[in-house]
């Protein structure tokens, strides 16, 4: 009967290190998912106001219809494509209708007024 207390109490002790260090490897786990998701959150965001100026710059009457700049226009948008299939990623970072851009451009405009 003794036996079988100390199997089971070394077993009990065991399984609660195993939990304890199964925790501290999830933790550390969500941690860098999120930072990832916030990177690529902001990286989207930076493509997306690259992408629109460069559309901004090439309806300019003096640059209108170059095909350099329609050659990086067409490059941006499959850039912006291939990052959207990431974007359940780092949407797990953002609130609806929250990106960085958003967030950039409040401080932007913060900036300016102060």
């Amino acid at each position: 009967m003794l036996l079988t207390i100390i199997i089971l109490s070394l077993l009990c002790l065991l399984s609660v290190a195993v939990n304890v260090v199964l925790i501290w490897y999830n933790r550390q786990a969500v941690e860098k998912i999120l930072f990832v998701s916030d990177n690529i959150g902001d990286t989207m965001g930076l493509i997306k106001e690259y992408q629109e100026h460069l559309n901004s710059l090439h309806e300019m009457e003096m640059f209108y219809g170059d095909a350099t700049l329609q050659g990086l226009m067409d490059h941006t948008s499959f850039i912006v494509e291939e990052i959207k299939a990431f974007e359940q990623i780092y949407s797990l970072t953002r609130e609806e209708g929250e990106s960085s851009l958003d967030d950039r451009t409040e401080y932007e405009t913060e900036k300016e007024e102060a």
